[in-house]
Formats: C-alpha cells, structure tokens, sequence
C-alpha cells in the first residue's frame, strides 16, 4: 500500500465520487452553493481542485481543506484524520522565509500504522531559494515543529514489514513513486540518516540499494550497503540506466518488469578493502597524469585523506611544481577534482572571498598558477601566505576587518582545509616547510590518456563513492591511530604525514611500507630543495667530512671543496662570484661556528674541526641511518 492519497481521503471522507470526469473523480462542496459537482481530484496526479473556493493542493492540503468543511460533521471528520496524522491545523499555503509552496508531505508510521513524524517539502520561492523541507513529530494529537527525541523508523514501514524483498531509496519520492506500481520501496529519509535500527528492520531480508546517481546518492549508497551487510540475507546495489533515481524511471515510463529484472541481473554487494581501494585511486590517476610511482602513492593518499579530514589536526599539502608549462600541473587537479571531498578548483579569487569560502566551506582547495598568485598583487600574495602558513593545523585562523566606517570590527577566520597548490618554480618557504613536493615532467606522446571529465565522471564518481564510504567506516580508528613515523621526518613534516600513513596502516597490503618509502623520499627532496643556505651549507660540510674521512679540514682546503659540489650554490654564490673563506665565516658564526688555527701536517692554518660542527649537525639535520659520518669521526 503507497502513502495515504487525495483519493483515499476524499472516499473515506465524502463518500464515493458523485460522477467521473475523464480521469477525474467529482464531489459537491458543501462549504458553497453551487448545483455542479466543483470539488474534484486527479488520482493520477494525487490534486485536488475547488475552484469555487479558491482551493487547490495535495493530500496534506486537502485533509485541512476538508476538516473546515461541514459544521455537522466537523468532530467526524477531525477524528477520522487525526487517526491518521493528516490534521495539523491550518494550511500553509506559502512557508515563511521565502519558500514556496508546500508541496509534498511524506508521513513516518510505527508498524501499526500509528504516524510518528513527517515531512514537509517546499519548492522554491520567488526569491530563488532552493527547495526545502521541515520535519515535524506527531504529539497527543497535534504536528509539532522538529523532532525532538522522535527517531523517525523507515518510510512506509507498515508496506514493507512482512515483505521478503525490499527496494531501498535515497528519498521518499522515490519510494512512494515505486509503491505506486507495487514495489515494497522504503527509505530512511535522506543521505547520511540511515541508522543501525533501520539496518535491524531489514535483517534477513533481500534487499536492493538504488542509488541516485550523483556524487552524494553513491557514496550514501556505499555506507548504507556497508551497514547492512552480514544482517541482510542478499544485498545488491545498482542505479538505473538513463535517470537519477527510481521516481524519474518510473515517471519516464519503465516498466516494473524491467525494474525487477535489473535488480535481478544486478551481482551481489560486497564490501571492498582499503588496499583495493587505494589501488582503484592510484590506477585512476596514474591514467591521466605521468607521475613517478612513488609520488602517485602520496597523491592517492591525500585524495583520501581529505575525506577524514573532521577527526584529522593536521592536513599536509600537496605542492605540485614543475621547470616548464604543459607538464600535467593542472590536470592532476582536474583529476583530484573528481575524488576529493568538497573540491574547489580555482586560479584566482580575492582575498576576501578566499578567507571566507574556506571558513564557510571547508573546502579542498585545488589551488592553480600558484607562481602568479605570489607573484602579482601584494596584498593578495600576504594574504594568500597567511591562509597558508596558518591553514595546515586545525584552529589555524586568519583575522580580517569586517563592517563598514563606525562599525568596522574584525572577525577570526578558520583556515584549516586540504589545500594542493600548483604551479612553476618554489613557494614560499613557510608555505614549502608544510608541503609534500610533487615535481612533474611532460609526459611523453602516449604516456597518458586524454583526460575528459564527461567521459570518465560517472567512474570517477564510483570511485570517489567507494573511497568516501570507506573513510567513514575507518574514522573512529583514525582518530586513535597512532602510526610509526619514520625518524628522518622533521616534527612538522611528521605532523603532516601522519593522517597518511594511518590511512595506510588501516588500508594494509603494500600500502603501509611502500607509504613510508616514499614519504621519506619525497620529504627528503623537499628538504633539499627547501633548505636555507645556512642548512644546505651545513649538509654539504657534513657530506665532505664523510666522503674525505677527515676529522678537521683547512678554510680554503673547505672553500674549494664546495666550490667542486655542482649542485649546490657555492660555486656562484654573489654575483656569479664563488664562496670565500670570510663569507663561509659569516655564514657559519650564525650556528657558533668560528674558524680556528688547526694544526696539519704541513703547518699550522685557520680551519675548522669536525668536533665543531657536531652540535649543529644534530640540531639542523636529519640523522643519517648509514653511519659514514659518524663513522669518520
């Protein structure tokens, strides 16, 4: 049996229809003198029609329309459809704060048919508001507005009870368009609101899953699959070819025996791992972008990372670089585009907007010519710095002026976001100490395949639905997990990296150990890449002390070893000029470290001793699991 309709309401009510119209069902209205029949109802459309009284609507809006009917029998009439959860009192014919219409009501009834709650849907306004809904609990007698402590059960419950095989929908349009043509269709009501207690009304029943097909409907689809797994006796997920959801199938014309044999041609659920997940990630984009295999992990990794970013503190962003154009920058945020939560891919927005989206949204910033946007306009480049430096840690904040002459105050603004940055040449080095390098070359003809979202969304978002779906079953772990962080990691390179290597951990196969490989690797460049002058010079120090086996070396015998290292700067430091030894002075007196007079083998000269330098090696370099250094020493 669907939902309670105009039909039944006005039968129960008023009696058999006085004549037909066509499809129409026709009754004399007794709230006015007329000798027609100018009360009528289109069954197929579920409306009523009283032109004479101006009155017009659905279900809901008729049973209000009748309770105000004949004085005589007004008691009658309220009991009759109090019973049944369709009086609420008067008719809203518009909602307030510019919503349109009110033009669905969807009842929620215990198993003995009893209503629990409802809700109401209205269209868009005149001021362009989207379509809404309110929920209301059913409450000795009356509507009243929220739902308080009331868990709604599944829609048309009393329908599907005692029925073996169940269809199971996003939305409850949905299931009342399947009831209409004898599908025992429910829902829990909307994406993310299907509990374990919906799960138990479906335990040992065969149930099919129609997603809607969109981003949200699959994932939703995904979780729901997911929970019901191991309680349902068969559990199948499929969409419908050709149109969103069940209700516009149906309204296109296809027939239930095509539905039915969808359903039953459709191949069992079962839930996928997160290595067979990940994996689906990395081959997906490895496709459309040449990425080195160990950059293509940690690409992977942060796609999924940003689908748990509510239980993360620190998210670690993606700097995607490259020497020349046309090396793939933009299109690995295209691709990102179409698996990341919450994606915004744009060049360039002002400041103001930047700051406020952000906060508003938290977003996945897909952040494109990163080099024009700290090249060009100051204020917008320190603006955009701030966002970044404070962004990567949970409460990092950005404080803006807001209001206008006298009332001009400011506001904190949350940066915290998944943020990848693309662009030719470094960023900012506070901006680069947050970031995981990814350094692109041009891919060479039929290296990759052309990238066309249109082609490939539907795939993408299957992907992106499994991938969210799996998140959402690993985050308690997630906010526990406490994963071995390899040692050569700076402190904010290991608080970065490590809601990726949980994710790896709890993925398993390969994932875990191939993950750290190639965090170290990448972080390593980075840190190579990154380094002041101070640092690089200090590693390259450590380097010739290792590689010549000296414990102490001469201050020219030092300038002219690294003017030899080709890439470094020493050679060309100023002016195309080369290192000297009062420069290297300077450069090292910031760390404690004076030239000093070393005697040789060939006589007493200024130099320095490896001893001296073992304070600042420790201090300003990662620890080196070969040895050789220390060894030499």
């Amino acid at each position: 049996m669907s939902a309670i309709t105009c039909e039944q309401i006005g039968r129960a009510v008023l009696g058999e229809p006085t004549k037909r119209a066509g499809a129409e069902l026709l009754w004399h209205c007794s709230n006015h003198e007329d000798r027609h029949e100018s009360l009528s109802i289109n069954p197929k459309k579920d409306v009523f029609l009283c032109a004479p009284c101006n009155a017009s609507g659905t279900a809901w809006q008729f049973a209000s329309f009748l309770a105000r009917l004949d004085p005589g029998d007004k008691q009658g009439v309220t009991a009759w459809l109090k019973e049944r959860g369709l009086l609420y009192g008067r008719q809203p014919a518009k909602a307030a704060n510019g919503h349109g219409p009110c033009v669905a009501e969807y009842v929620y009834h215990e198993t003995n048919g009893n209503p629990v709650a409802r809700k109401l849907r209205f269209e868009p306004g005149a001021d362009g508001r989207k379509k809404d809904f309110t929920l209301q609990r059913w409450e000795n007698g009356a509507w009243i507005c929220g739902l308080g402590s009331v868990k709604t059960p599944l829609y048309r419950l009393p329908e599907i009870q005692d029925e073996p095989f169940v269809i199971l929908t996003e939305g409850e349009k949905d299931a009342d368009a399947g009831g209409k043509i004898g599908l025992a269709t429910t829902t829990s009501g909307s994406v993310n609101s299907f509990r374990d207690d919906h799960a138990e009304a479906l335990r040992d029943k065969d149930v099919v899953i129609v997603a809607d097909a969109d981003d949200p409907g699959r994932e939703h689809a995904q979780r729901v699959a997911a929970m019901l797994h191991g309680k349902a006796a068969s559990l199948k997920l499929c969409e419908i070819p050709g149109s969103k959801d069940l209700a516009e199938a149906i309204e296109k014309g296809v027939p239930k025996s095509v539905l039915l044999a969808l359903f039953e041609d459709t191949p069992e659920w079962k839930p996928t791992g997160g290595r067979e997940i990940l994996d689906s990630v990395l081959a997906f984009i490895r496709r459309f972008v040449a990425l080195a295999g160990n950059q293509v992990r940690i690409v992977a990794l942060w796609a999924a990372h940003t689908h748990v970013l509510d239980v993360l503190d620190c998210t670690p962003y993606l700097s995607v670089n490259s020497a020349e154009k046309q090396s793939g920058k933009t299109r690995l945020l295209e691709v990102l585009e179409t698996l990341v939560r919450e994606p915004w891919l744009t060049g360039r927005v002002t400041a103001a907007v930047l700051t406020r989206k952000i906060d508003a949204v938290k977003p996945t910033l897909l952040l494109d010519e990163s080099d024009a946007a700290f090249g060009g306009e100051k204020e917008y480049a320190e603006a955009l710095r701030g966002i970044l430096n404070s962004g990567y840690r949970r409460g990092g904040k950005a404080s803006c002026c807001v209001g206008q002459g006298a009332n001009t105050s400011y506001k904190d603004f949350e940066t915290f976001c998944a943020k990848a940055i693309a662009g030719i040449g470094k960023l900012p080095d506070t901006v680069a100490d947050r970031s995981i390098p990814i350094q692109l070359k041009r891919a060479k003809r039929g290296e990759v395949e052309k990238f066309r979202k249109r082609e490939v969304e539907r795939e993408a978002s299957q992907i992106k639905a499994r991938l969210g779906a799996w998140c959402a079953r690993i985050l308690e772990e997630l906010r526990d997990a406490r994963p071995a962080i390899p040692e050569q990691l700076s402190d904010r390179q290991a608080d970065c990296c490590e809601p990726m290597l949980a994710i790896a951990d709890l993925a398993g196969g390969d994932w875990p150990d191939v993950a750290r490989r190639a965090l170290l690797e990448l972080c390593a460049e980075g840190q190579a890449d990154d380094q002041s002058a101070g640092v690089r010079l200090l590693a390259d120090i450590r380097q010739i002390f290792a590689e010549r086996q000296l414990d102490r070396i001469s201050s020219a015998d030092l300038v002219g070893a690294l003017i030899e290292i080709e890439t470094s700067p020493w050679a060309e430091l100023s002016h195309g000029k080369p290192i000297t030894k009062s420069k290297l002075a300077r450069i090292l007196g910031r760390f404690g470290i004076t030239p000093d007079s070393i005697r040789f083998d060939d006589g007493t000269r200024k130099g320095y001793k490896f001893s001296d330098f073992k304070d600042a090696f420790s201090r300003y370099l990662s620890h080196e699991k070969n040895g050789t250094t220390e060894q030499s020493a």
